[in-house]
């Protein structure tokens, strides 16, 4: 017993000295040195985009969203198994109780004699005979190669993992209902004028027409001044269907019936500030598209580790007390106790084991490959961002021109109309260029604050 014991521990020494075993280091991917474009010199900050209104209907959204609740649901799931993952590295115990009879009770057989010589055989019983036991073991893995550590670290970024859902989640619903606020601001702020235009074709297909009969005109120009009278009113019935659409929006990410909410919401008029950007590679490690990637490789080299590690030899312990008998003071009276060692080298199933450490690595460069892309992916998405909003500046400056054009033109014509030096007709006319520019205005700032949003969720939040 002493020899085969101190085999074993000799054995346990030597493994031990290699309990770091092979290891594969992992992919490294590199982020940009730096931008393309040159950023402005504001911090990015939900503080300069919101009103107290969006602000409120944003809080709500992070609390009653449903993805967000199902993404914590799943991160909760995930630390759940984590820590089933953690109470590996526990010895593990088991306890024991039996209880036995025989069949048949015991007993024995003598002769009586009954007188005359004659013997009668007589049958004793000594009733049943009834024996208890107990036992309690304990066993213990020695982690060598690292195997269960990187199991648990295998396990942990899948946690975090998880957890970088949630910021995906929120980043996600504080851009759609800043979006759907802002949305809704425009079609408040384009009804009016869009009515107008209405009031103004129709009074202009009324003046064409007494045209027309006077043999002013020819009878086409009726048939152009209709279709312009056509279009408003499809402008007017979107506007009022994209309203209800924008409130549908906002009730889905509220959590809270149809038709939904209709706040009074109010489109900035001032242009969103221009945000400074930090190193690419701090920005890119904010966003957790790019957090969830790396952490999917951390997971993947660990994983390939693990693999890696079960084609060694593994060490286990193990050790049990007991003790038994037809009465309680016979169990201390003859305890048992055993101890023991399991050496398990995979010697027939390396194949097996060889194609679940190929199969690991193929995870590996799969997760490195993802990485690349979705840096890659979010570069793209930040600089195209980037270009949206100084093209909608340089659209915006444009905008502003013909807007002054057209109201300096529509208020010559307004006095000229007065003093009868033109038609009421060609005022009209000119007076529907100047809504169209204040129209036009209106949906260039919308776009202009909703490019914002969607760069600061390109940011990963601030």
């Amino acid at each position: 017993m002493k020899t085969r014991l101190t085999l074993f521990a000799l054995a346990a020494t030597l493994l031990t000295g290699c309990a770091h075993g092979p290891m594969d280091d992992g992919p490294e991917v590199a982020p940009p040195a730096a931008w393309s474009l040159a950023g402005g010199d504001v911090t990015p900050d939900w503080a300069g985009l919101l009103d107290p209104t969006l602000a409120e209907l944003q809080d709500r959204a992070l609390k009653a969203n449903r993805d967000i609740a199902q993404a914590s649901l799943r991160w909760q799931q995930a630390r759940l198994l984590q820590e089933q993952s953690e109470l590996r590295w526990m010895p593990s115990a088991g306890l024991n109780l039996s209880a036995s009879r025989p069949l048949e009770s015991e007993g024995g057989s003598r002769n009586i004699d009954v007188g005359g010589g004659v013997l009668v055989p007589v049958t004793t019983s000594t009733g049943w005979r009834r024996s208890y036991g107990a036992s309690v073991g304990l066993n213990y893995e020695l982690d060598l190669w690292d195997r269960l550590a990187q199991g648990q670290a295998a396990q942990r970024a899948r946690t975090e993992a998880a957890r970088t859902d949630i910021d995906t989640a929120r980043l996600s619903i504080r851009s759609q209902v800043a979006d759907a606020y802002w949305s809704l601001a425009a079609l408040r702020a384009l009804r009016p004028l869009i009515e107008a235009q209405l009031a103004i074709t129709r009074e202009t297909l009324e003046l064409t027409r007494i045209r027309v009969r006077e043999g002013k005109l020819l009878p086409i120009e009726v048939d152009k001044i209709a279709v312009t009278v056509q279009q408003a009113e499809n402008r007017l019935a979107d506007n009022a269907a994209d309203s209800l659409l924008q409130r549908q929006r906002l009730a889905l990410m509220l959590a809270e019936p149809l038709p939904g909410p209709a706040p009074d919401a109010v489109l900035p008029d001032a242009e969103p500030p221009r945000w400074r950007l930090a190193d690419p590679a701090d920005v890119l490690a904010r966003r957790p598209d790019v957090q969830r990637a790396r952490l999917n490789v951390d997971a993947a080299l660990a994983t390939l580790r693990v693999r890696e590690a079960e084609r060694y030899p593994q060490l286990s312990f193990s050790g049990s007390l007991g003790g038994g008998g037809a009465h309680v003071r016979d169990w201390l009276a003859n305890p048992a106790i055993s101890l023991g060692a399991n050496l398990a080298i995979p010697l027939i199933d390396w194949q097996r084991l060889a194609l679940q450490r190929d199969g690991a690595r193929s995870d590996l460069e799969l997760a490195a490959l993802a990485l690349r892309d979705t840096l890659h992916k979010a570069q793209a998405d930040i600089e195209s961002q980037h270009i949206e909003t100084q093209r909608l500046a340089q659209q915006l400056a444009a905008n502003a021109s013909r807007l002054r054009e057209a109201t300096e033109t529509e208020r010559l014509a307004a006095l000229r109309y007065e003093v009868g030096a033109v038609a009421r007709a060609d005022w009209l006319q000119l007076r529907s260029a100047q809504l169209d520019a204040q129209q036009a205005r209106i949906q260039l700032r919308l776009r202009q604050w909703q490019v914002q949003a969607q760069l600061f969720k390109a940011l990963g939040g601030a």
